[in-house]
């Protein structure tokens, strides 16, 4: 009891007094088992040696294996290392071959430049040589003659065309524009710079950048003030010749705003118009005319804008127009006087129809009499007969006769029917 209380002092509690007695008990049950397999082993000694004598020749025969593998791979290693010196070296040599002729060709090259370089200064000598002499002949002739200039000199570089300025007679870069506006000498269509003014485009001309600006204006009344113009100026311009096409712009882009063109049937009355209206005041402004290359309404009008579908609103660089009242001129939008065929039939077309509706008139105008049925049956007969190619045709006796019948039947009628359209037919 003493002992055990010399090892577990009181001061533990009941638990840890059973977790340490426990251990405790381990311990003494494996240290009575390893006496016990102490015991019971049999001496070793004898076994021990014969095994290190096994052990140790095993460890001399796989020495001797490993160094005999590490002998073969490094011949092996060896003839590998020979090889690439070899295909090193045969690199090298066709390396330096091929840099051997690279500047064999290079410098056979700079010897024919340089031959070519000696024969243009050899040329040029020639030549400076042959005018001096024909310098020195003049001067001792006591004659001299400027030369004449190449025939085919350019002294300004090529630009091409502006596409803006050829479709709308109009660019945004002015004078400042990197591409050719081909100016005409004469054309069919007078432009007249920002003549159509109203009070919103005189809001946006003073702030370009201000998108708000017109905002308080209804385009209702913007076209009501159009209207006006039209019907004011229209007639001016119609005094000088006739007008084919009659646009207003009312784009907000400055090169576009208030833009007027009159397109004219001939370049002389064009013409006319320029010298008649250009330096005029209108509205409190002057007037600026020019000749406008433009003759084709399609490619100059913004298809979108007629659709309300421009993305780009007023601010687009392609005409943005007034539709002018009634539709007038409305063929010119089709670009209908730019085509031969309805030049040339035209007239032909416009009197046939004139004389349709001439003999309209004269048929339907007069009053009915009681021969009218007559008449009505005689013509259904021969529309009938015109239409139906199978029935036999008349002779000739008998067409004389229908004929002289119809005739004097049309003489009564005109003769009973007193008044002012039978007095125009009998004249």
């Amino acid at each position: 009891m003493a002992t055990q209380e010399k090892v577990f002092p009181q001061k533990l509690s009941h638990k840890k007094y059973r977790a340490a007695l426990r251990k405790e008990k381990r311990k003494r049950r494996r240290q009575n088992i390893a006496r016990l397999r102490a015991l019971a082993a049999p001496p070793e000694e004898e076994e021990d040696v014969s095994t290190d004598d096994q052990l140790t020749e095993r460890l001399e025969i796989e020495r001797q294996k490993l160094h005999e593998e590490w002998l073969l791979r490094e011949e092996k290693a060896q003839e590998e290392f020979r090889l690439k010196k070899k295909k090193e070296e045969a690199a090298r040599k066709q390396r330096e071959e091929q840099e051997r002729q690279i500047k064999l060709e290079w410098e056979e090259q700079q010897k024919k430049q340089r031959e070519e370089e000696e024969q243009k200064l050899q040329e040029k000598r020639g030549r400076e040589e042959a005018v001096q002499k024909m310098l020195d002949q003049a001067e001792n002739d006591g004659t001299w003659q400027n030369p004449e200039p190449p025939k085919e000199l350019r002294l300004e570089k090529y630009r091409a065309s502006c596409p803006f300025y050829s479709k709308t007679g109009a660019c945004r870069f002015g004078n400042r524009c990197s591409r050719k506006h081909d100016f005409p000498t004469s054309s069919p269509t007078l432009l007249v710079k920002s003549m159509f003014t109203t009070f919103g485009m005189e809001q946006c001309r003073r702030d370009d950048y201000d998108s708000d600006a017109s905002l308080e204006y209804s385009e209702e009344e913007t076209y009501q003030q159009f209207l006006d113009f039209y019907h004011d100026v229209l007639p001016e311009f119609k005094n000088v010749g006739k007008v084919i096409q009659f646009k207003v712009s009312c784009n907000l882009e400055p090169h576009l705003r208030g833009n007027v063109y009159v397109q004219y049937q001939s370049e002389e009355e064009c013409q006319a118009a320029l010298s008649l209206f250009n330096g005029r005041w209108y509205a409190g402004r002057q007037l600026q005319c020019e000749f406008c290359p433009v003759t084709r309404w399609k490619i100059a009008i913004c298809g979108l804008y007629e659709m309300q579908k421009c993305p780009k609103g007023k601010h687009c660089n392609f005409l943005h127009v007034f539709r002018n009242p009634n539709n007038e001129f409305r063929d010119a939008n089709r670009d209908v006087y730019l085509s031969p065929a309805w030049t040339g039939f035209s007239g032909k077309n416009s009197s046939d129809r004139r004389e349709r509706k001439d003999h309209h008139e004269e048929y339907y105008g007069k009053p009915r009499t009681s021969h009218s049925s007559a008449h009505h049956s005689s013509k259904r007969n021969r529309e009938s007969e015109r239409k139906s190619p199978h029935r036999r045709k008349r002779s000739h006796k008998q067409e004389t006769k229908g004929r002289e019948r119809h005739s004097s039947r049309r003489g009564r009628e005109e003769d009973s029917s007193p008044g002012p359209q039978s007095q125009s037919h009998r004249s």
